[in-house]
């Protein structure tokens, strides 16, 4: 068998509401994304960041000259959280980007038929 070969025919009609539902899909998790970022932001202005500091540290080795300034950091868990939500909102966008260009070329193609293979059928068609 040569399944990596094989092509199914399918109209642009189909494959432009195809890359129309698609576009749809990844503005809603664009959304979702950015809705999380704002949350995440929240979180580390109300309680992200932490001060390594104790009082008995500054008592104890301040006159014995192995005092350490106290160093403030945000919470790893919150950086990595806002990293993900900037990734993911990218992704989306970029998505949303070559939905829209196929949107485009589809709509001005009417009835013609065109081969999708596999992958082409994932990319307009798959969950």
């Amino acid at each position: 068998m040569n399944r990596d070969k094989w092509t199914f025919p399918y109209t642009a009609d189909k494959l432009l509401e195809a890359a129309t539902n698609k576009k749809a899909f990844h503005e809603g998790r664009l959304q979702w994304w950015a809705d999380k970022r704002k949350e995440v932001e929240a979180k580390i202005r109300s309680e992200g960041i932490e001060i390594d500091d104790t009082l008995a540290d500054v008592v104890s080795n301040k006159f014995s000259g192995g005092y350490r300034e106290p160093q403030v950091q945000i919470r790893n868990d919150l950086v990595k959280d806002l990293e993900e939500c900037v990734t993911k909102a990218r992704e989306h966008q970029l998505k949303i980007r070559d939905y829209d260009a196929w949107i485009q070329v589809l709509a001005s193609q009417g009835q013609a038929t065109f081969p999708l293979n596999q992958d082409d059928w994932l990319f307009f068609f798959g969950k």
